[in-house]
């Protein structure tokens, strides 16, 4: 049977708390969802750390790993279907390979050798390597002290976090995982007491429960 919330994580990385007046969808989807909204207004995205950017400058690995990027988001743009699923998976498949050599060879990327985008791309790619989840629990041991710094955002962390401890069959903490039941976002079992998940993101500077699962559902619908 194909798991049906793989795809979700390119919405969920859209939904880091910052503004949406570049994008028209996410705008509606705020506008659907005024807690979000206000959420974001309260919360605007903090300036990233002053770490030196070679964006400019476009290095191989750098723009091999936004190469990977694109075709794992091309990937997840489909209509739910199981052939869409089946190539997301396959997708997911080829590339566990080399963003696995490119840790062990670089540890996991930072800023100064590929860009802030590039560090984005590495750890969308960890985000979906569900095929080893022991290689994703490493990097994000190697990640968590980056997070202080801010050169890997707390809404990455949490992702990680959830998807690591989902993927071990354990109680997510912070409800991020999504599966589709009976047409609706709902989150993969969350840590007792599950009462305090929303204390637990907000002390990561996360919107409450309700408002994400809101904006999942109006930016991606889940399958019937």
């Amino acid at each position: 049977m194909l798991p049906r919330c793989i795809a979700i994580t390119m919405l969920l990385v859209l939904m880091q708390p910052a503004g949406a007046e570049d994008d028209p969808q996410e705008a509606a989807a705020y506008a659907k969802c005024p807690g979000a909204a206000a959420f974001v207004r309260l919360h605007p995205k903090p300036s990233p750390p002053d770490i030196a950017d070679p964006a400019a400058r476009l290095t191989d690995l750098r723009i091999e790993l936004l190469r990977m990027q694109t075709r794992d988001q091309e990937a997840r743009s489909g209509d739910w279907s199981q052939e869409d699923i089946r190539q997301m998976m396959q997708v997911d498949a080829e590339h566990l390979p080399r963003i696995k050599q490119i840790v062990a060879e670089h540890g996991f990327p930072e800023v100064e050798l590929v860009g802030r985008d590039g560090v984005d791309a590495a750890w969308l790619l960890v985000q979906h390597a569900d095929a080893d989840p022991a290689f994703q629990e490493q990097v994000l041991a190697a990640i968590t002290p980056r997070v202080r710094s801010g050169e890997i955002s707390r809404h990455q962390f949490i992702l990680l976090t959830d998807r690591v401890l989902a993927g071990q069959g354990k109680p997510q903490r912070y409800g991020s995982q999504l599966l589709a039941q009976e047409g609706r976002w709902v989150p993969k079992p969350i840590e007792a007491p599950e009462s305090e998940v929303d204390q637990r993101r907000a002390a990561m500077g996360d919107m409450p429960l309700a408002d994400y699962i809101c904006m999942a559902t109006q930016m991606f619908p889940p399958p019937p």
